[in-house]
């Protein structure tokens, strides 16, 4: 990563990579810890990767990408076995390691500061008038109901170009969530993740969170600041 003069950041590499790729980097986030991985799914990223420079911009999706796109078609298979028993493991079977991993799990010192953590979150949700379809009744301060909250707030902000004060309201929501929630615990859920993960691409999924979400607050405040 690198550092950029404020008033040029839309016309840097750097700057330009990050805002067409930030809502792929979540979408790869929330794919494979949302569902254990299927072998389509497993096939598209693992087309993708070669391709997709935003990997690069953290040390865990270039390791990622390089693993990723080294896999043959013929391995597929037995690789999406082998992350779907990894992805049970940690976050889906009777003694999961992982089992609940929602904000208010790690934020909350008592039932109460709990329930105004999630009251606080779909508050934020209500705000912008974003509803999730959640398949299989995901609870609103889950991780990936989250992370999705950020990619769809992205692509308003990216749809409202031209709109100046529009797009601000959804930078400046973005900024706000990053800040107030996922900051302030994907670090810890992060670390925990990479240190439990047995099978480098979960490792390495852990290690791209930890790493992207502080870059993108970072990124998005510059971007702030050149359009204010």
């Amino acid at each position: 990563m690198t550092t950029m003069a404020v008033e040029t950041l839309l016309d840097t590499v750097e700057g330009t990579r990050w805002l067409q790729g930030r809502g792929w980097v979540y979408q790869l986030l929330i794919d494979f810890l949302e569902d254990p991985p299927s072998l389509s799914q497993m096939a598209s990223w693992q087309r993708q990767a070669a391709m997709r420079e935003e990997l690069g911009l953290t040390v865990g999706g270039r390791r990622l990408q390089e693993y990723l796109s080294k896999l043959e078609p013929c391995e597929l298979p037995q690789v999406c076995e082998e992350e779907t028993r990894e992805y049970k493991r940690l976050f889906a079977c009777s003694d999961a390691v992982l089992p609940c991993v929602c904000e208010s799990m790690y934020r909350a010192t008592d039932q109460r500061s709990g329930q105004r953590c999630l009251q606080q979150i779909r508050e934020a949700y209500a705000g912008c008038g974003i509803v999730f379809n959640k398949l299989q009744s995901e609870k609103d301060d889950h991780l990936t109901i989250e992370l999705e909250f950020i990619a769809v707030a992205g692509e308003h902000m990216d749809d409202t170009q031209g709109m100046p004060e529009c797009q601000l309201m959804w930078l400046d929501t973005q900024i706000d969530f990053l800040e107030h929630h996922l900051m302030q615990w994907t670090p810890e859920f992060s670390e925990e993740l990479t240190a439990l993960a047995q099978t480098l691409l979960y490792r390495e999924i852990g290690h791209v969170l930890g790493e992207f979400i502080p870059y993108d607050v970072q990124m998005l405040r510059l971007l702030r600041k050149e359009l204010a």
